[in-house]
């Protein structure tokens, strides 16, 4: 019994340790922006940080490691794959094809917004 609460123990501070250790996502928003506009940058941020986890993270990594020859996202990328889709490049990503013009504008957001490690 004594080594069983120990085991939960150390258990318990391991996940509390995890938790800790979760990065928020953090984002940069053009400082001229006044409340309302940041209001809804973040909103839009938020939206697509959900769109681009059901639809994107599991190839592209930015959470993780994405998969192999397949980017990541610099600022540069997503303008490139934005100007592909706006002009409906058929070698555009099929995932994209299938999202709204708005949800993928919500996941360029999210991507443009984020803060990304130097």
């Amino acid at each position: 019994m004594k080594y069983l609460l120990i085991i939960l123990e150390i258990a318990f501070c391991i996940f509390l340790a995890q938790c800790a250790a979760k990065k928020k996502v953090e984002y940069e928003i053009p400082p001229h922006y006044v409340k309302e506009q940041r209001e809804k940058a973040i909103e839009a941020f938020e939206k697509g940080k959900v769109l681009f986890k059901i639809n994107c993270a599991e190839c592209h990594g930015i959470y993780k490691d994405g998969k192999e020859n397949i980017p990541n996202f610099t600022k540069t990328q997503i303008d490139g794959y934005n100007a592909m889709y706006i002009k409906g490049d058929p070698r555009n990503h099929s995932v994209a094809r299938k999202l709204s013009p708005d949800q993928l504008g919500s996941i360029l957001t999210f991507l443009r917004l984020r803060k990304m490690d130097k």
